[in-house]
């Protein structure tokens, strides 16, 4: 009887001390009343629904360094800036639709850069973007919503 207690204890303890958004990606709550992507954002994962896959940062697809950019649509135009792990980026976007957005201009040195760098100007660079977002993550869709990346605020 102990061991079933301490069981159910820790069964809870462990759902309790995650939230929704971090127990599984489809579980994320889009939140109607955000209409801006404005902050600063920083990547936690990719995902590839396809493969069932989600790929985290490691040393090897992102050198231990942080994808972290800002979208400002206060700016005319629409701003991206920010550090993709080793190289700066800066861009203009705009929101073509409900929850859509393409960037008009994306640039970065690329050099020198890891896996995840790369994989995060595919993302934005991508003809078909759609996101989610609420206070405190951003999921953007893109390869016809077989793929995201999905960040935090900052």
């Amino acid at each position: 009887m102990k061991a079933r207690i301490l069981l159910i204890v820790l069964v809870w303890s462990v759902q309790s001390g995650c939230s929704n958004d971090d127990q599984h990606v489809s579980l994320f709550k889009d939140d109607a009343s955000i209409n801006t992507l404005n902050g600063t954002w920083k990547v936690i994962s990719f995902e590839d629904y396809a493969l069932n896959t989600t790929d985290y940062p490691t040393q090897e697809n992102s050198w231990d360094k942080n994808i972290v950019v800002t979208f400002d649509d206060t700016a005319e135009p629409n701003q991206l800036s920010g550090k993709v792990t080793t190289n700066t980026v800066a861009g203009v976007f705009e929101y073509t639709g409900t929850r859509q957005f393409k960037m008009n201009n994306y640039g970065s040195t690329y050099i020198a850069q890891p896996e995840w760098a790369d994989k995060f100007a595919v993302a934005l660079l991508d003809d078909d973007i759609t996101y989610q977002i609420n206070k405190t993550r951003l999921r953007i869709y893109y390869a016809n919503k077989s793929k995201s990346v999905s960040l935090i605020k900052d």
